[in-house]
């Protein structure tokens, strides 16, 4: 039951995103982002639990195993500021070159049949 309830919480977000058909670029261009955002959500979240998990196993470990939980905070931390580098310098690009996050919508041809529900 509970594998249950937690892939129902995991996949949700992709219900969600269900609800708009794709028709032209700037749709799918839309729906990308929001997956990729929420990808970066999840990962800065999984990386702040790792370090927290980590550091009460520091707190709780005798002194013959901290050199190793040390290295696994290091590495959490690490991981962290990777993610949150890459997404800022995302921040930075976007912003440097004024991009309005939409493709041209005269670039791209349009689905002349679109899907029905």
């Amino acid at each position: 039951m509970k594998k249950i309830i937690a892939s129902i919480a995991a996949f949700a977000p992709s219900m969600a995103f269900a609800a708009q058909p794709i028709t032209d670029a700037n749709s799918l261009a839309v729906k990308l982002t929001s997956i990729g955002n929420t990808i970066i959500g999840l990962l800065i979240s999984v990386a702040v639990l790792w370090i927290i998990v980590n550091a009460v196993r520091f707190i709780m470990a005798d002194s013959e195993k901290r050199t190793e939980i040390r290295g696994s905070i290091i590495w959490g931390i690490v991981g962290l500021a990777v993610i949150l580098s890459i997404w800022g310098l995302v921040a930075i690009l976007t912003g440097t070159f004024v991009t309005n996050n939409q493709a041209p919508i005269e670039d791209f041809p349009v689905n002349p049949y679109p899907p029905t529900n």
